[in-house]
């Protein structure tokens, strides 16, 4: 089972990992995939070649990104170099088609290039690895790293040129793999349930163990001398039922459905004090801030955000910065705002608006989002 992109451009992601180059020109880097991972301090990647593309091996470039960069929101020519400028040096590798080999990519005169000596050579796979600041990239017995990058949260991606040549790739976290299987399995089979959401007429078997663990919202909600026998209701009416049933795929599996409004999901989490999925979904919503969404996720975030929440008043301003750095996007917000509000009566003529404008337009653009 594969964990959904976070944000792709031209290509592919099926349920079994098979990642390709769909659209887009051929033999530039305008294709690629961010990778969801449950937990962005640790994980790993592996890519390797599938039996049908073994005769024909494409060139890919592996790497990781902060969560702080999840691309341009426009179409650019060469992803890759967005990316490799952005983050610190030793983040990304390519994959030579010419030698088969494993080179790391800088940016010289604008463009990407490979360092003359090869990391690794004649690999069949590759993984990456990532551990709060260190990261490695290893291939059977061959490997290059650790090295020290800035300690923060990264997600992995991956860059493709050819097109139709498939690549499989598969995410895990690099530890408590065992209390994955476990926490999957009690998702899946949902045996010895002893408590129930009802939501909207819908109904929704979880165990109270689980969700106590993940919230303690919840835990203070069972501690609380609610010992009946048989299976516990608790009634939830202010989502939709398929966000809620979304947050408890989180909670057992740390997984974000990819189906799902962020927003919502964003909005659930804070009233819960789900600060993992809270997490999660803030960074699908960075990741995939556009024209179509940016005004309702603005509004959700910066309702939390003016109560107080301080988590959600360190992700409003990391969506304010994006906002602020798009044009096109501050635009679609302030217009959406204006033709929002009932019009008033016309004003005396006011003086011309001075060259400072702008930013006091942009200001303006934030406060209003939480009408």
């Amino acid at each position: 089972h594969q964990r959904p992109m976070l944000r792709g451009w031209n290509v592919s992601l099926d349920r079994d990992g098979t990642l390709e180059k769909i659209s887009g020109k051929g033999m530039i880097w305008d294709a690629g995939a961010i990778l969801e991972v449950p937990d962005p301090q640790c994980f790993e990647v592996k890519l390797s070649f599938p039996a049908r593309a073994q005769g024909k091996r494409m060139p890919f470039i592996l790497g990781i990104t902060q969560t702080s960069f999840t691309g341009p929101i426009h179409e650019v020519p060469d992803l890759s170099k967005v990316f490799i400028e952005k983050n610190p040096t030793k983040c990304f590798v390519e994959f030579s088609k010419q030698n088969h080999k494993v080179h790391h990519c800088f940016i010289k005169e604008g463009s990407v290039k490979m360092e003359p000596m090869a990391c690794m050579s004649a690999v069949s796979s590759l993984t990456l690895r990532y551990d709060n600041g260190s990261l490695t990239f290893s291939s059977e017995d061959k490997t290059s790293g650790p090295h020290n990058v800035p300690n923060t949260e990264y997600v992995p991606c991956v860059f493709l040129v050819e097109k139709n040549v498939p690549i499989v790739v598969h995410v895990s976290r690099k530890r408590k793999a065992a209390a994955e299987g476990l926490n999957e399995k009690l998702y899946r089979d949902r045996k010895f349930t002893d408590a129930e959401f009802v939501c909207m007429g819908r109904r929704i078997p979880v165990h109270r163990a689980v969700l106590s663990a993940a919230s303690v919202v919840f835990e203070r909600m069972w501690s609380s001398g609610m010992r009946e026998a048989g299976s516990l209701e608790v009634v939830i009416q202010d989502c939709e039922p398929d966000v809620l049933e979304a947050a408890v795929k989180y909670m057992y599996k740390a997984e974000l459905p990819s189906d799902c409004d962020p927003a919502q999901l964003f909005d659930l989490a804070r009233k819960y004090e789900l600060d993992n999925l809270a997490e999660a979904a803030g960074r699908r919503m960075l990741a995939n801030l556009s024209a179509d969404n940016a005004l309702a996720w603005a509004r959700i975030v910066h309702l939390h955000a003016d109560a107080g929440d301080e988590r959600a008043g360190s992700l409003w301003e990391k969506l304010y910065s994006k906002l602020a750095s798009e044009p096109s996007l501050l635009r679609t917000v302030v217009e959406a705002l204006l033709r929002a509000r009932p019009s008033a009566p016309p004003a005396a003529a006011a003086p011309p608006a001075s060259a400072g404008a702008p930013p006091a337009v942009a200001a303006a653009a934030a406060s209003a989002c939480a009408a």
